[in-house]
């Protein structure tokens, strides 16, 4: 078992179902502590030795941290105050131990500003002791330990509880500092020795040299790396104040006008630009509004569920509720709130396959270029996510400190150090999932690897007319996206999906085998293209949906969203009987069942059969939000973190709590979101679609001029370069006509800012084959009137703004380029 899950599976939700609390050693009933069962010492009495005494090292320690105990030994027999100070820092008999107050953490602050003239100052040491009792173990005459930890978890209501691995108990000890963590280790050890007995009770004390830390030492100095990082940031903030300068210069000087390639790139880190084009809330006719919503109410969803994850694993009085969360059935939005990332899988596929078939529609001689697929992505994705793993990396650490800040900042700052190239070359899910930098980074893995697969489903969607083939394609691929995770959890025994407070083995190998690897979470991206494919390709049709079908359509949604989100309740109890089958069809269809209610929802919405709800999740105000969860993503737990590793007393776990933090933390993690998105995340977005927009017209311009050899002069080069750039007015011009010829009405406006015809043709009067041969589709019938346009600012909602590619960008930031990705029904003709 791996450092990272080994902490995750010892959490405070193991401490739920392992022992519930060390505390009976202070019982209330002190008197206890002189008495004895025949010739034994009672493990109470051995507790409080060492957690109510001032610690004596070892004979074996070094000189000066003898002579430094006895100083501070003998001048706290004469009340010294800084003594006092000293022992008043360290680790007492607490309140709430039955409850879970497992985590005693001394008053570090405390300890750090104690000063004296011996030549040493305080020095705060947490030391982490966890208790085995062996299961199936006789009892033996005398009180022991075990006998101790098991009415304890009694107490606090395990009933079923007999033996086990307990959870890890942390006490802040302050010592001088002129003694090593060695030292601490080998006293606590030493003292707490009479607690083993022998093919019963054993126990273990870890500390490591991040465990100790003085004043000095709690303030980290920049290394190299930090260096390096903090100049890149200079850099950064240098580009991005010189872009936002020559940004409004230029404006006062061409009055906004000026948009030529130059322009672009030059304000591409312009904060005034990217600033409105992340504040814009205007949609065009083409885009799907209600992905908005979606996206930003999905990312709120994860964050409040991460937050209540760590509000309960953090420092905490009364935990004692946790174990019988289930039985409250909203609680189980948070338990198996983890679907909800399966939302951002539908999206990634469906945006994906609505982008590149609403291009085949538009230009029907194009390819799949893999090449352009790929790179794209990863050009696109990365350096904000590269400049996020340089943070976790180096200057993270440097940012707070605390008795738990090592154990939880510096442990994700030592995970992305050794492993921060699995992370940029997105395999992060398979061969580093154990000891993974940025916790939450499996997903964006296997979002990557599913585009990777995701030609075999694009080839056939794009090659052949019918459909046949595709939907074949797709419904092998979803069988196997069920088969996989299915026959994996039967063979392994697994549990159904991730019982956080049950058998922490089964949520490790649940978390392993299942949850992050990408044969098991293809499902939703596979209904996601499928989906997609549909809406791309019924946007010419005039769909009527009775009233009877939309009811049982969302009779089933309903059915499908209870069963997947609250189908785990009845495995958290503890008399539920495993089953193999339940867990491995559980585990096979809850994520593509989940993915075709969200598809119903998205469907309904964009066909008019979602009332209320429609207008919920495609509000306007959802715009500028949605642009930031791809950032919120990635940033959320530099926020969660930070709060664990700076804790230093216990709080309270209610559901207020949990919401004013969720609150507190949605608005932090927004803030900063904000900030990642305009410096790092949005300009990079800007130059690659420059970069690839300029490449695009090098292409057509190659391929409309004829062969240099076959011309016989100049002249006639210059006519045919002369033609080919009159060539998209004479499609205006034609089509136009052709409207004028069958007596409709052909509206243009001109927008000489941006180059864009809008244009509407009035179809009152007009024949079929006309309408089939301006919007270049055969499927469907025609509506009796729709208005044909592109936006005049490519970034100005969900379905372009700077998730506006002529590809799809990821998941939580995702959406259609309205100008690359206007399908059957749109003509824009730009000069």
């Amino acid at each position: 078992m791996t450092r990272k899950l080994t902490r995750g599976a010892n959490s405070r939700l193991s401490h739920v179902k392992s022992t519930t609390i060390l505390a009976a050693y202070v019982t209330i009933f002190t008197y206890l502590t002189k008495s004895c069962a025949g010739n034994g010492i009672r493990p109470e009495v051995t507790l409080l030795d060492v957690v109510a005494q001032p610690l004596v090292p070892t004979d074996a320690a070094s000189a000066e941290c003898l002579r430094d105990s006895a100083v501070y030994i003998t001048s706290l027999g004469n009340y010294t105050p800084w003594a006092l100070q000293m022992y008043d820092a360290s680790v007492k008999i607490p309140s709430g131990l039955i409850t879970g107050n497992v985590k005693q953490l001394g008053n570090y602050d405390e300890c750090l500003r104690v000063k004296n003239a011996n030549g040493f100052v305080g020095q705060a040491c947490t030391a982490v002791v966890s208790f085995e009792i062996f299961r199936g173990a006789n009892s033996s005459n005398e009180t022991d330990l075990g006998d101790l930890l098991i009415n304890v978890a009694r107490a606090s209501g395990m009933t079923d509880w007999i033996g086990g691995t307990t959870s890890k108990y942390e006490w802040t000890l302050c010592v001088p500092s002129s003694c090593t963590y060695a030292e601490v280790r080998e006293k606590i050890d030493t003292s707490l020795d009479p607690l083993r007995v022998e093919g019963r009770v054993d126990l273990e004390v870890s500390m490591t040299e991040n465990s100790c830390h003085t004043a000095e030492t709690a303030i980290r100095k920049l290394d190299t790396a930090d260096w390096i990082y903090v100049t890149l940031l200079i850099l950064f903030a240098v580009i991005a104040i010189s872009s936002t300068a020559f940004d409004l210069i230029t404006r006062n000087k061409y009055g906004g006008n000026r948009k030529d390639v130059k322009q672009v790139v030059l304000t591409s880190f312009s904060f005034y630009t990217n600033g409105k084009t992340l504040l814009n809330t205007k949609r065009n006719g083409d885009s799907i509004g209600c992905l908005d919503g979606l996206r930003f109410i999905s990312i709120c969803w994860i964050i409040y569920g991460h937050t209540h994850y760590y509000t309960i694993v953090g420092v905490q009085l009364d935990v004692s509720n946790v174990h019988i969360m289930h039985e409250n059935w909203s609680t189980l939005l948070v338990l198996n709130g983890n679907i909800v990332t399966d939302t951002f899988f539908l999206l990634s596929g469906l945006l994906l396959a609505y982008t590149k078939y609403s291009q085949k529609q538009r230009n029907r001689g194009s390819s799949l270029n893999l090449f352009e697929l790929y790179l794209r992505r990863y050009v696109r994705l990365t350096p904000v996510y590269a400049m996020v793993i340089g943070f976790y990396s180096t200057i993270y650490n440097k940012f707070g400190s605390g008795p738990e800040w090592d154990v939880v900042i510096t442990a994700a700052k030592e995970s992305c150090q050794a492993n921060w190239w699995a992370n940029l070359l997105y395999v992060n899910n398979m061969v580093t999932v154990e000891d993974i930098c940025i916790t939450q980074s499996w997903y964006l893995a296997v979002d990557m690897q599913l585009l990777w697969l995701s030609p075999i489903f694009l080839y056939p969607m794009l090659k052949f007319s019918r459909g046949t083939i595709f939907w074949a394609v797709l419904g092998i691929g979803l069988t196997v996206a069920i088969v996989v995770p299915f026959s994996i959890t039967y063979a392994m025994e697994l549990t159904g999906t991730m019982l956080y407070y049950k058998d922490q083995a089964d949520v490790v190998n649940v978390f392993l085998e299942v949850y992050t690897k990408t044969y098991a979470r293809a499902g939703s991206y596979l209904i996601g293209i499928g989906i997609g494919y549909f809406l791309a390709k019924s946007k010419s049709l005039s769909i009527h949906i009775p009233k009877a079908y939309a009811i049982i359509g969302w009779i089933v949604t309903a059915v499908l969203l209870g069963t997947t989100v609250f189908g785990p309740r009845g495995m958290y109890y503890s008399d539920h009987v495993y089953n193999r089958l339940e867990a491995s069809f559980y585990a096979g269809f809850h994520r593509p069942a989940f993915a075709l209610a969200i598809s119903w929802i998205i469907f309904a919405c964009v066909n008019g059969k979602a009332g209320p709800i429609n207008g919920l999740l495609a509000w306007t105000g959802w715009l500028p939000l949605s642009r930031l969860t791809y950032s919120a993503y990635l940033s959320h737990f530099i926020v969660l973190l930070y709060n664990s590793g700076i804790a230093r007393a216990p709080g309270n776990v209610t559901p207020y709590t949990v919401v004013h933090d969720f609150l507190g933390n949605l608005v932090l993690v927004l803030g900063l979101s904000t900030v990642i998105s305009l410096v790092f995340e949005m300009p990079f977005m800007t130059l690659d679609r420059v970069l690839w927009k300029i490449k695009g017209r090098q292409a057509d311009t190659r391929a409309n001029l004829p062969d240099p050899a076959k011309l016989e002069n100049t002249e006639e080069i210059y006519k045919s370069i002369k033609g080919s750039l009159s060539s998209v007015s004479q499609i205006y011009t034609d089509v136009a006509g052709i409207a004028k010829s069958v007596g409709g009405s052909y509206v243009t406006n001109f927008d000489p800012s941006n180059g864009y015809y809008v244009d509407q043709v009035d179809r009152s009067s007009k024949p079929e084959n006309v309408y089939t041969y301006i919007v270049g589709s055969q499927i469907g019938t025609p509506r009796s009137e729709r208005r044909y346009d592109v936006p005049t600012n490519r970034a100005t909602n969900s379905a372009e703004g700077r998730f506006d590619s002529s590809d799809d960008t990821v998941n939580f930031t995702e959406s259609i380029d309205t100008q690359q990705t206007t399908g059957v029904d749109n003509r824009a003709y730009q000069v």
